[in-house]
């Protein structure tokens, strides 16, 4: 990119290769993953947290091989193949390119048995997801647990994670995905098509929710406040499109009792959390969502789908056969 805007302004070219600097790798990218904060990033919506310097690369997801290690790294090779949120986050160029660099606490090893374009699609809705389950101690077992906007690539993940730890899940979904979430094993899909979400979920959980997870904006569950139960938990995935009056939310659910939590995801030393996502994947406890690929080229196309807020699973930008 050499300005922002829209998918338009993403340009196929040429810039200088990354070096590593003390305690990073540089990374060949095989695949880059896209996510929903790549077009508001390009939109320019990142400006009050940092600088954008142009030209600026997009993409905080990369699934490749190391191939240079800055000074005094050790535990890591030439030659791994490696899954990472990057260095975008701290302001570095992003993913969608041939190498990128980025901090070792955030480099995980991918395991046998899961390949590029499938570790690609894990580090930010994987990350986010693990990180927003884990509010005060974290899921525990028989908790109910609603995740609205549980077919996202997000969503997906964190109905899986809260089943692992022994949580009871409601999800909610359009209608085309309602066998999607059956498969992934939630125990009430909620069609909000064609049912009442606040009507099922308290049908479901009448002593009201441990958990509600939102990750599809505050205008879509206007009333999620009224499903927690006092000592529960109300945690949202800020959007920077629609996330209401955050301090007003906050106030009116510390009256109730509820823990209200807007979790953004940190990429600081995320390593160990990668990995245990990743072999839990090979290891068949976390169903991998539905991938769709792009080549990198045609990432403006991947933004027009992703842009839309109604892409089920991730999708991926191929970057190199390696």
């Amino acid at each position: 990119m050499n300005e922002t805007g829209g998918p338009e302004v993403l340009q196929y070219g040429e810039i200088d290769t990354p070096e590593p600097a003390a305690g990073e790798v540089r990374i060949r990218v095989a695949y880059a993953g896209v996510n929903p904060a790549d077009w508001k990033n390009r939109q320019g919506m990142l400006a009050a947290f940092r600088p954008y310097v142009f030209p600026y690369v997009l993409g905080f997801d990369a699934a490749g091989v190391i191939d240079a290690l800055g000074e005094g790294v050790t535990g890591l090779a030439v030659g791994d193949r490696v899954v990472t949120p990057t260095n975008h986050g701290q302001g570095a160029q992003g993913s969608y390119a041939e190498y990128v660099v980025s901090a070792v606490d955030r480099v995980a090893p991918i395991p046998e048995g899961l390949g590029f374009a499938e570790a690609a699609a894990l580090p930010v809705a994987a990350l986010t997801a693990w990180q927003a389950l884990q509010h005060n101690g974290g899921v525990q077992p028989g908790q109910q647990i609603l995740v609205h906007g549980g077919s996202g690539g997000l969503g997906g993940f964190a109905v899986q994670f809260a089943r692992a730890a022994g949580a009871r899940v409601a999800a909610t979904c359009s209608t085309a995905n309602v066998d999607y979430l059956k498969d992934l094993g939630v125990d009430r899909v909620i069609d909000y098509v064609t049912e009442d979400v606040t009507a099922a979920v308290k049908e479901w959980a009448p002593d009201g929710l441990d958990l509600l997870l939102n990750t599809a904006g505050a205008s879509s569950l206007t009333h999620g406040l009224d499903l927690v139960r006092s000592g529960g938990a109300f945690v949202s995935i800020p959007t920077l499109v629609d996330d209401g009056d955050i301090p007003a939310d906050i106030a009116a659910a510390a009256e109730r009792g509820v823990e209200r939590i807007f979790s953004m995801m940190t990429d600081v030393d995320t390593a160990p959390a990668l990995t245990t996502i990743a072999r839990m994947v090979v290891d068949g406890g976390v169903q991998l969502p539905e991938i769709r690929e792009f080549d990198l080229r045609d990432a403006p196309a991947a933004h027009e789908a992703i842009q839309t807020g109604h892409t089920r699973g991730k999708i991926v930008l191929k970057v190199a056969d390696l």
